[in-house]
């Protein structure tokens, strides 16, 4: 099944075994050089239209349907839509229970064998810190799950960024107060009806004096999860910002951590804002010194995407999850100052073309089509889809 989120994430089957042992990761960091892109096939985009005082959010699918879930103008404010065609809408019935949930925003929604499961978020309290809750259920309904609040929340606590399934158990990132220093990745996963946050420090997740770890994207991974992220390394007079893919056979880990080789003469930071799997690699997608960068990830070994076109990425903007249209080519929606970029990957050949109107947060493949979400600059957000040629 595949998922996407404001933390832009597709979740394909792969084999982790496979695509990162435990022990031996390397970095390539020889790739072609960036050439200029060939304009690509144009794309005819349709806007959707969804009940009314609806915005979208964020995207799923499952078998045979879209799952759109949408932030609505009034309490409560969490909807969740099911389509198989973008004309006729099912409102899939939602439990909110806290009063938080009543108030959220979905951060991502995932599905597996007939299963969704969700995190949302609101703001509240006295710091105006996110208050997270956590759902469950199927297409035929979708309840909370409370849980204490010390187990997202309370000091310590940082943000979440996903949610993702390893071997069909749900795993969700985020941030929390290292023992040593900073914060640490953190992962939590669930045992019947409550969530438990999993040890990170003096793991790979971990943050040292020397090293500061921050996951921006969780995939899953065959049996196990990947980890979408960055490494800031501290130094005497001078600190430098690297990608980097964190994977673990399994809910519970190991970790091992794989560094992603960073551009030839180039000092700008290295971001890696998602990652999308096959059965035998992941393409992971960022910036490099504001600049759209992939890596392709297969045995353990990282190298630079070889032809990555030169794009400039709009600052603090994500560069959405790869998706794959039709089982044929890699498509990515990037950000960019003059509007949405689509580039497309067929064999190591790239081109561009416009995307939809705004700035892309999400993107999930249906059959043919490539579905789409994008903001405006107060934050509206309109759902897209075109045919893929």
């Amino acid at each position: 099944m595949t998922s996407v989120s404001l933390r832009p994430l597709l979740v394909t089957t792969a084999v982790l075994s496979v695509l990162l042992p435990a022990t031996g990761c390397t970095s390539d960091d020889s790739a072609t050089p960036a050439p200029r892109p060939s304009v690509g096939a144009r794309l005819d985009w349709q806007r959707l239209s969804l009940p009314e005082g609806q915005s979208p959010v964020t995207l799923t699918v499952t078998e045979d349907r879209v799952l759109v879930g949408t932030y609505g103008a009034s309490r409560p404010h969490p909807h969740l839509l099911s389509t198989t065609d973008g004309d006729t809408w099912h409102e899939v019935p939602l439990a909110p229970r806290s009063p938080y949930a009543f108030e959220g925003r979905w951060f991502q929604i995932v599905t597996h064998a007939g299963r969704v499961d969700a995190i949302a978020g609101a703001r509240g309290g006295a710091h105006g810190n996110y208050r997270w809750t956590t759902w469950t259920g199927t297409e035929d309904g979708v309840a909370e799950q409370e849980q204490p609040f010390g187990v997202f929340g309370s000091y310590g606590a940082g943000d979440l960024a996903g949610i993702a399934y390893a071997a069909g158990s749900p795993v969700i990132l985020g941030a929390w107060q290292s023992e040593r220093t900073g914060l640490d990745i953190a992962t939590w996963t669930r045992a019947g009806t409550r969530w438990s946050r999993q040890p990170s420090t003096a793991t790979p997740l971990g943050s040292t004096a020397e090293s500061l770890a921050a996951g921006t994207a969780i995939a899953s991974a065959g049996d196990g999860v990947v980890v979408a992220g960055s490494v800031t390394r501290l130094a005497s007079g001078s600190v430098t910002v690297g990608a980097a893919l964190w994977s673990a056979p399994g809910s519970g880990g190991p970790w091992t951590r794989l560094d992603l080789p960073g551009a030839p003469a180039t000092d700008g930071p290295g971001l890696a804002d998602s990652a999308t799997c096959t059965p035998h690699s992941c393409l992971v997608v960022g910036t490099e010194d504001g600049r759209f960068a992939g890596w392709d990830v297969t045995e353990g070994a990282a190298r630079r995407a070889d032809g990555i076109p030169e794009i400039s990425v709009t600052e603090n903007r994500s560069v959405v999850a790869p998706v794959m249209v039709g089982e044929k080519d890699d498509i990515v929606l990037v950000p960019t100052p003059r509007g949405a970029v689509v580039a497309r990957r067929a064999g190591t050949t790239w081109s561009t073309t416009d995307g939809p109107s705004g700035t892309p947060t999400a993107a999930i493949p249906h059959g043919n089509d490539l579905w789409v979400i994008t903001t405006d600059v107060q934050g509206g957000g309109t759902l897209w889809r075109a045919r893929v040629r």
